[in-house]
């Protein structure tokens, strides 16, 4: 055999061989479901650990259907392996708690039923055209998260995101897989939880420790005890060693009186503030350990009420339930529509915030709250949400004071100025919001004053422009100082802003804080303006696009910002206010008189300390308003979008479910540049415009150097023999 042979065998057996150890490598690997190697920055194309933990806490089988068509529009073709990839990266991580199945029910009559009979799932028109046809095709691109007998089902509109291209063109790209999945996965576990369950997924025991003195409370408050009690042991009998009741009297024992004032901030109580009789009537729940307060000092106290609460605070705190939030609005009550007609009066307005309502409950319960509803705040409602307060009296503000006190956590979206667009142009005007007083308790002031920016968002102008056919009306986008543009620098909390480009602030008000009157509490800035911005207090120059920097004056304004740690009731000393008595016909006397109804007795106790919580001011709610957003939010540059996410960023970082935030925010959006000053921006574009005339240059030269070194033929000399 010639050495030419030995070596090309020797070169086939070393292919095989190399063949033959990649295979068997990769089906030892095939078992190995879990590993997993992800090469990105942001670890984007990796299973978060918030998905890992709900999965964690599946009791039973939950299976994800994927319904797709293998004859499907071309753009959503490409998108279908990137999801189903992403079923299996859930199948993997579970440990056999998920089941996936991709189902094709175009071609099965029997599989296309059930789709649409048992979930719901129907095909959606596309569009398809090629060289060889153009027609309608009826195609799935569907998801269905099932849990027990619970399901939440997700088509293409839900999944994907659609974007118009500048050659006319669209990009179809999913919105955001994992965070859609991981939602719907909250939901229908949500929907199959019982007490005992909740129990069974906390680490630590719950320990409810109540603070009383039975034989010192008023007689209004005679039967609480019992029904405490009571509830403590239907709690006992559902969570076993992992419930607590401990039951401490501080009466006589100045030493115990002390340690529960260090411990929970629990000192004497009075049912009236002239009433020398003191008592104490606490309860305090301790959850994973996070303290939270339990409101006995009410008059509709009942083992189910604290029973009910005790249930709230465990779901707040178990992995895979949907958290409440309660969104308060400064709408008018609609009137019927035959009073209405009666009355001639015009149609009732359009309501302002339901889109930031809509968004916000695909994560979470979202109920509408009554500051002055009997009881106050809920106590299933986990956040608080405020959008534009008006005018709210005094028993309202009481109201939010003592949801905050529990422990509940607000976000208030609040402005001193009211804006409408009408028939004479732009109308702006100042409001009162009843909220003033009880903020500068806190330290936060949002001042009467409005920030301009000279980094700002465009508004857009009409122009009348006269032409051989007559006039034209025509729109133009001008600089307006008004409409903040919040970005880089201006993004101060790095965890609510992260994935946001920008945040539009509109006509808003600036905020200071009193560093002494906020005491103890934790100052965490989140938004402010950039360093070329100025205020103005004249309403009046709004109407108006022309401006001009001030020389002198101008400096970053705080926009929004965060108070974090326990909190001191600004009704603490004072007497708890009442509902306004209410003029009621005398069936005695003459129908034209009236008498005032007797004074309210005190029926409650006011908490006058708060365990750990949160507290947000934000000085603009034009930002999230719906008829702000049609007039502002369609135009080039727009931000109405991203205000929607960064309120449900916020909404987040107060409900501490930071790890949900972080998978919605590396995914929502494009990452982009970094971006770049003028002068650097001015090189890159030189250095385009002369790099490739200097590299010519240079290779130009270097040929025609190569050539003159080359001999011509008749100096060659002819090699003798």
């Amino acid at each position: 055999m010639s050495k030419r042979k030995r070596y090309l065998l020797s070169l086939g057996l070393t292919i095989a061989l190399v063949a033959l150890n990649l295979i068997a490598l990769n089906y030892l690997a095939a078992g190995w479901s879990t590993a997993r190697l992800d090469l990105t920055s942001d670890r984007r194309y990796s299973i978060s650990p918030a998905t890992k933990r709900i999965l964690a806490n599946l009791d039973e089988e939950l299976t994800i259907y994927g319904f797709f068509s293998e004859r499907t529009h071309p753009k959503l073709a490409p998108l279908i392996p990137e999801l189903i990839d992403l079923l299996e990266e859930y199948r993997a991580v579970s440990s056999g708690r998920v089941n996936v199945e991709i189902i094709d029910p175009g071609g099965d009559e029997a599989a296309e039923q059930e789709a649409s009979e048992r979930f719901g799932v129907r095909s959606a028109p596309f569009r398809r055209a090629s060289k060889y046809e153009s027609a309608i095709v009826n195609a799935y691109f569907s998801v269905v998260v099932k849990y027990a007998d619970q399901y939440v089902r997700y088509g293409f509109t839900e999944l994907i995101d659609v974007q118009s291209t500048p050659d006319g063109d669209i990009d179809v790209r999913l919105r955001n897989p994992e965070y859609d999945l991981t939602r719907a996965i909250k939901k229908v576990v949500y929907g199959f939880r019982s007490t005992h369950d909740l129990f069974e997924r906390v680490e630590q025991p719950v320990r409810l420790s109540v603070v009383w003195t039975p034989e010192q409370l008023p007689e209004l408050f005679a039967e609480t005890p019992d029904k405490v009690r009571s509830a403590a042991r239907e709690l006992q009998e559902a969570g076993g060693e992992m419930f607590v009741f401990e039951e401490i009297d501080p009466s006589n024992d100045e030493q115990l009186q002390n340690e529960v004032y260090q411990r929970w901030g629990a000192r004497p109580m009075a049912l009236d503030m002239f009433d020398d009789g003191e008592f104490y009537l606490y309860g305090i729940l301790e959850v994973q350990g996070n303290v939270e307060q339990i409101v006995l000092t009410g008059n509709e106290i009942t083992a189910a009420s604290v029973r009910e609460a005790v249930e709230n605070s465990l779901q707040r705190h178990t992995p895979g339930f949907l958290k409440t939030l309660g969104v308060v609005t400064s709408d008018p009550p609609e009137l019927p529509h035959d009073v209405r007609m009666h009355m001639q009066l015009p149609p009732p307005a359009p309501p302002e915030y339901e889109q930031i309502k809509l968004l916000l409950r695909e994560d979470y319960q979202v109920e509408e709250v009554d500051l002055q509803a009997p009881g106050g705040v809920p106590s299933d409602v986990d956040i608080l949400l405020v959008l534009e307060p008006r005018d709210l009296d005094e028993l309202a503000v009481y109201g939010l004071d003592q949801y905050l006190m529990r422990g509940g956590r607000v976000v208030l979206f609040s402005g001193n100025y009211d804006v409408k667009f009408d028939q004479m142009g732009l109308n702006i005007s100042a409001i009162e919001t009843g909220l003033d007083d009880w903020l500068q308790h806190y330290g936060i002031t949002v001042e009467p004053t409005l920030v301009l920016d000279d980094r700002n968002q465009a508004l857009p102008i009409p122009e009348v422009r006269q032409t051989p056919f007559g006039a034209i009306q025509e729109w133009s986008l001008v600089p307006y100082p008004y409409l903040i543009q919040v970005r880089d620098d201006g993004f101060r909390r790095s965890e609510i802003t992260t994935g946001l480009d920008a945040v539009g602030l509109y006509w808003s008000s600036p905020l200071s804080v009193d560093t002494e009157r906020a005491g103890d509490l934790e100052i965490l800035p989140i938004l402010q303006s950039s360093e070329v911005a100025w205020t103005d207090d004249d309403p009046a120059k709004v109407g108006f696009v022309d401006y001009e920097v001030p020389a002198e004056g101008t400096q970053p304004y705080l926009l929004a910002v965060a108070l974090n740690g326990k909190f001191k009731s600004y009704f603490a000393g004072k007497p708890v206010p009442r509902p306004a008595p209410r003029l009621h016909d005398s069936p005695m006397d003459d129908p034209h008189e009236t008498q005032a109804a007797e004074p309210t007795p005190a029926t409650e106790v006011t908490l006058e300390e708060s365990p750990e919580t949160r507290l947000v001011v934000v000085g603009n709610a034009e930002m999230l308003s719906d008829f702000v957003a049609q007039a502002l939010g369609q135009i080039d540059g727009g931000f109405f979008e991203e205000n929607l996410r960064f309120a449900q960023n916020l909404v987040d970082w107060v409900s501490l479910d930071n790890e949900m935030l972080r998978i919605r925010t590396r995914g929502a959006t494009t990452r982009r540049l970094a971006r770049t000053d003028r002068p650097t921006q001015l090189a890159l574009e030189w250095a385009n415009y002369l790099a490739p005339v200097l590299l010519l240059t240079l290779l130009g030269s270097y040929l025609h150097w190569k050539r003159r070194r080359v001999l011509p033929v008749a100096g060659r000399r002819r090699p003798t023999a």
